[in-house]
């Protein structure tokens, strides 16, 4: 009778934190909609007039597009079926609800605690910077959601064999042609993969398999620099960017004796302008990481760098704490935060912190797992 009771007492706590969750899910997103509307401006313009062209001319304009292509879809889908906008949100807030879900369950399962999950998932839903891409017309909003149910799927994986690599496979490529930083996702995922499921083999696979993995790596980022101008590191670079956009440092002209926008132009710049390179590249470390600006208020510098700072300690102690048990599903997501920072560091960081916020999740997972009991078995 006791046992029924304790189960019963279960049930209406686990209840009571989804209505919790529920309703702030709903609440914040009333609010950003009758606050803001659906926005169609900004970086919105360049999508809707690349489905523009899809629709009338079958083709975009140039190659970079092609790593944006499930947002223009979308939106072309929407305008063949004169839809309205509204159907492109509804579908955005789809996603971001079952992502909101699976993050739930991600801590669940990271931390085994009743809990941790319930108070981190409402930390990552009241995320106002975060979720406000949700009733934007832009990419992040689908890619924050599909690297989530992504990680969600990588988890639930007990062994790993073909039906598994095709899944793995397909949503790759959503990611890689959602954004271009869905790039790296793919030496993320191939260590997660060792280190998971064979790890006694991870020397030899990692030295045979993972040359060839950095191979496509680096050819795909090459071709991705060079799809247009987008992606132009050395723009930023040369015009003294720290912020897209705004420059920080004198501009500097330069003559490359290899292809500029590329990974060897990139190397040319550290070798032959090293004090130039490395103070651009850890002043954008600075700005992405801090989340910081100069155009914000002092109070909203005082709450993004202090909360950003608190999950920073928070997850360095849940690494320390976790990585025996959690090696393969750390490594997974350090890799994530290390190729992120890195492009910001060589490109520039986007004015609102979007590139922070691409693995912000990650941050928040890490995060958690200061708060999973300690445990000595490695079950890695």
């Amino acid at each position: 009778m006791r046992q029924k009771t304790l189960i019963t007492e279960w049930l209406v706590h686990k209840n009571r934190q989804t209505v919790v969750l529920i309703v702030a899910w709903i609440v914040l997103h009333l609010f950003l909609f009758f606050h803001f509307g659906i926005v169609t401006g900004l970086e919105a313009g360049k999508y809707i007039d690349r489905a523009n062209d899809l629709v009338k001319q079958g083709a975009y304009p140039t190659d970079n597009f092609i790593f944006y292509s499930t947002e223009i879809l979308l939106i072309a889908a929407a305008k063949c079926l004169h839809l309205g906008y509204g159907v492109v949100v509804t579908v955005q807030l789809g996603f971001n609800a079952l992502a909101c879900y699976c993050f739930y369950r991600i801590v669940e399962k990271l931390t085994k605690q009743n809990k941790a999950p319930f108070y981190f998932t409402l930390g990552f839903i009241a995320m106002f910077f975060y979720q406000l891409y949700n009733i934007y017309l832009f990419t992040e909003s689908l890619y924050f959601s599909f690297s989530i149910l992504f990680f969600y799927r990588l988890l639930k994986f007990s062994t790993f064999r073909l039906r598994q690599f095709v899944e793995v496979v397909l949503w790759l490529i959503l990611l890689c042609f959602t954004r271009p930083v869905g790039l790296f996702f793919l030496p993320s995922t191939f260590v997660f993969i060792i280190f998971k499921f064979y790890r006694e083999q991870a020397t030899m696979l990692l030295l045979t398999a993972g040359v060839i993995v950095c191979v496509a790596f680096f050819f795909l980022i090459n071709y991705s620099r060079n799809s247009g101008e987008e992606y132009d590191y050395i723009l930023r670079f040369t015009d003294g960017y720290v912020i897209c956009g705004i420059p920080s440092m004198p501009a500097k002209s330069i003559q490359f004796p290899v292809k500029e926008n590329s990974l060897q132009g990139l190397a040319y710049l550290m070798i032959h302008y090293p004090g130039y390179f490395f103070s651009l590249f850890f002043q954008r470390l600075l700005a992405f990481f801090s989340a910081v600006r100069r155009y914000y208020s002092l109070p909203h510098n005082l709450f993004v760098a202090g909360y950003f700072c608190s999950l920073y300690v928070l997850a360095v102690w849940g690494i320390k704490k976790n990585f025996r048990i959690h090696g393969a599903e750390i490594l997974f997501m350090l890799l994530l935060i290390f190729f992120t920072a890195l492009s910001a560091g060589l490109a520039c960081d986007e004015w609102h912190s979007r590139f922070l916020y691409t693995v912000f999740p990650f941050l928040m997972l890490l995060a958690a797992l200061a708060f999973a009991p300690l445990q000595t078995k490695n079950k890695v």
